[in-house]
């Protein structure tokens, strides 16, 4: 009689045992997000506005900076040493923040001045809040920041523009 129960028993062992393997891989599986909902964007730039004016940047001061795109505020400024969550909620304000364009000298890359460009979207109230809150902070860390108006792209007021910001 046990002799014919053990090969029932070795099944039911195993059956278990892929049971438990099963709910494992599918409770590990439920854990992780859902990667589907994203997509490479087609370029950097947001707008042809941008990369206009970031060849027009890298023509008239590319031997001298480093110029970087869209780089984000918290790479540029950060909140002074104090509690963690202090800090957490200070770098939150920058978090999403970036600066359209950044130059870097080409030394050490140390930030020597932030370009923004003011478009359309800069009107709204909301952009306008963004915009005094940035402009205030790289006051208070001795950033210079300049902005550009989409339409501002001839290249002498440019250049004339940012020399007087870069000192």
């Amino acid at each position: 009689m046990i002799k014919a129960i053990w090969p029932l028993l070795i099944i039911i062992v195993l059956a278990m045992a892929v049971k438990i393997i099963v709910e494992i891989f599918l409770k590990r599986s439920k854990n992780k997000p859902d990667l589907s909902v994203y997509e490479r964007k087609p370029y950097l730039f947001d707008t042809t506005s941008e990369f206009n004016l970031y060849k027009i940047l890298l023509e008239l001061f590319g031997d001298k900076y480093y110029i970087f795109p869209q780089v984000n505020y918290s790479h540029l400024i950060q909140p002074k040493k104090t509690k963690w969550e202090e800090e957490r909620k200070y770098r939150s304000r920058i978090d999403r923040k970036s600066a359209d364009f950044v130059f870097c000298d080409k030394g050490r890359i140390i930030p020597k001045l932030i370009i923004e460009l003011d478009g359309y979207a800069h009107k709204f109230k909301s952009k306008e809040a963004r915009d005094e809150f940035i402009d205030e902070l790289t006051k208070i860390v001795d950033l210079p920041i300049l902005h550009l108006k989409t339409g501002d792209f001839d290249r002498e007021f440019i250049k004339i523009e940012i020399i007087k910001k870069l000192g």
